[in-house]
């Protein structure tokens, strides 16, 4: 087992931020395409139908033997390990451990009790969504629990419109709210790499570009994934980097 995990959280705790892409098919060429792009992580998925790239996503036995070589090309790997009622079982999470998967990222309202309680390498993304938009997203859970949040606010109906003034105050709320854990924003919304520094100003620790900017080719994501780099790397954070909890994994 690979010790030298929870990559990305380190990195973000840091205040650096960190470009990951959200990869629309557990495809190894498109890992490839991805990295050559210049991303800094790869996420990837089993057990879920993904509304923003139409793809269904199968178990760990059938997605397994693209994630291993996924994982091998060298570039952190943090994963979704379902939704509803298809999610992992422990047995899953721990092989997913062993293959060296970075992080994993799920919805709350998903996430059984025994996923928030792992003993793994593995850090702990947890994904608010527009269902906790209501308790103003405070959540004592996702505190306690998580190393990561991810801002997955945005209802599918509003996917691939895009982003607003008013979808920068939510990601600032959700911020402010958590302090002590770097937030991500997905690309929910269309969100273009000249918009970077608007969400870097507001706290944003990193950015997660999928299907709806990247398209599902590996031309097309090679290519945005490179703009979103360019972007990145062009903006220099002026806040010192925040003192954060270590992860209570191992």
């Amino acid at each position: 087992m690979n010790n030298q995990r929870r990559v990305i959280q380190h990195t973000l705790q840091t205040g650096q931020p960190q470009l990951v892409v959200s990869l629309p098919r557990n495809d190894p060429q498109l890992a490839e395409a991805a990295i050559a792009g210049g991303a800094q992580c790869l996420k990837v998925h089993i057990n879920v139908d993904h509304h923003a790239s139409g793809t269904h996503f199968g178990t760990l036995t059938e997605e397994g033997p693209a994630l291993e070589r996924i994982v091998t090309l060298g570039t952190p790997v943090g994963i979704v390990p379902g939704a509803g009622q298809a999610m992992a079982s422990p047995s899953d999470m721990q092989c997913l451990d062993e293959m060296g998967i970075d992080f994993y990222d799920a919805y709350l309202h998903y996430m059984p009790q025994w996923m928030l309680q792992l003993d793994c390498y593995m850090s702990t993304m947890i994904a608010l969504s527009y269902v906790q938009k209501d308790t103003g997203f405070s959540l004592g859970v996702a505190e306690h629990y998580g190393d990561m949040i991810e801002a997955s606010v945005i209802q599918p109906d509003g996917y691939g419109q895009p982003l607003t003034d008013a979808d920068l105050h939510l990601y600032e709320q959700i911020v402010a709210r958590y302090p002590q854990l770097p937030v991500v924003v997905p690309t929910q919304r269309y969100i273009t790499p000249q918009q970077l520094p608007q969400l870097l100003a507001i706290g944003v620790r990193g950015i997660i570009i999928g299907a709806v900017v990247t398209g599902d080719q590996p031309t097309t994501i090679e290519h945005t994934t490179r703009s979103f780099r360019e972007a990145l790397d062009a903006v220099v954070p002026d806040d010192e980097p925040s003192k954060r909890r270590p992860s209570k994994c191992r």
